[in-house]
């Protein structure tokens, strides 16, 4: 199955981290978020990946065909932030009349894909959530989809599209996000997806819901760190550091080279390879590669990679290179 994943943005809620890193590429749990999805779009049996890509977009494409060699990856260039309809269209020389899915590469979820297996449908995955206004929402009518818009103004469902689409056909997905485009049918002066949907809709495109298991947010460090504590309550630790007269408490992830030495790390600690942390209390932080954390007490922190932490209490968010003497 193919499946276009939209990574375009540039994070300007998640710096400095994302000065130098694309936010797709951003630990969680020890690992990008872009692998956290691939791996669930795996169930679903993708073999295809288009990555619509900007700001950073080679990096993020160098690592996704390292990383899965295994799966034929090719991209597309967003140079005008103008919706996720547009964004969806750039990938239309790469498209068939087979399935397609669309997943947002900052998007994290539990679902069972492998339900979509030979589903003849247009699907879409939702929750409930508290503050509709915010999303994309599907408007029921008994177990029948019976209309989708894009950020309502008043509460008519609470039914949020969380940014994981399926199409029985990805070449009639591309004529509708075309005659969006055509129509000059824009939603807060962007091309919204979901727009294209209703007009699949009204056009007698049949649509199901798919429900969801989990929805992580990773748009701001605060959530981040949310989904990075869910992720390894759910899934548990790894790695094993070289401790030296220290307490390491679960769940917690610790990349190659990781050494503690006099401290205690835990719980919800994520840390890339080569970390080094002394004399110091951690925990509820996301360490990048590298980085070096002495003589502090650190919790709901990010830091990237080699940074340089010293000193005492506090809370950072730091984007690579950084040095931080408190």
């Amino acid at each position: 199955m193919h499946c276009i994943i939209p990574a375009a943005g540039k994070g300007t809620r998640m710096r400095p981290l994302t000065w130098s890193i694309p936010k797709p590429l951003i630990p969680v749990a020890g690992r990008p978020m872009l692998a956290h999805v691939i791996d669930s779009l795996l169930e679903a049996d993708v073999d295809h990946i288009t990555l619509v890509v900007g700001y950073l977009g080679d990096s993020i494409v160098s690592w996704a065909r390292a990383a899965y060699p295994h799966i034929k990856i090719d991209h597309a260039v967003q140079e005008e932030a103008d919706g996720l309809a547009s964004a969806v269209l750039l990938a239309e020389q790469y498209v068939t009349d087979g399935p397609s899915m669309i997943v947002l590469g900052d998007t994290l979820f539990a679902a069972d894909l492998s339900v979509l297996r030979g589903e003849t449908r247009n699907m879409i995955v939702t929750s409930p959530v508290e503050d509709p206004s915010r999303f994309g929402v599907v408007v029921m009518e008994g177990s029948s989809v019976a209309k989708l818009i894009e950020k309502p103004s008043e509460p008519i469902s609470n039914l949020a599209i969380v940014g994981v689409y399926y199409f029985a056909s990805g070449r009639k997905l591309m004529e509708y996000c075309r005659e969006l485009k055509e129509k000059d049918i824009k939603t807060r002066g962007e091309y919204q997806l979901t727009d294209a949907m209703q007009l699949m809709l009204q056009s007698g495109e049949p649509f199901g819901i798919l429900d969801i298991k989990g929805w992580f947010d990773c748009g701001k460090p605060e959530t981040l760190l949310e989904t990075n504590r869910e992720l390894l309550n759910r899934n548990g630790g790894f790695g094993t550091p070289v401790i030296e007269n220290s307490v390491v408490i679960d769940p917690c992830f610790f990349g190659e080279k990781t050494v503690i030495r006099n401290s205690v790390v835990g719980p919800w600690f994520s840390g890339g390879t080569g970390v080094l942390i002394e004399n110091s209390r951690l925990s509820n932080t996301i360490a990048g590669a590298d980085s070096e954390f002495k003589h502090v007490m650190l919790t709901e922190s990010v830091t990237g990679e080699r940074s340089i932490v010293h000193g005492s209490f506090c809370k950072v968010y730091t984007g690579d290179d950084s040095v931080a003497e408190i």
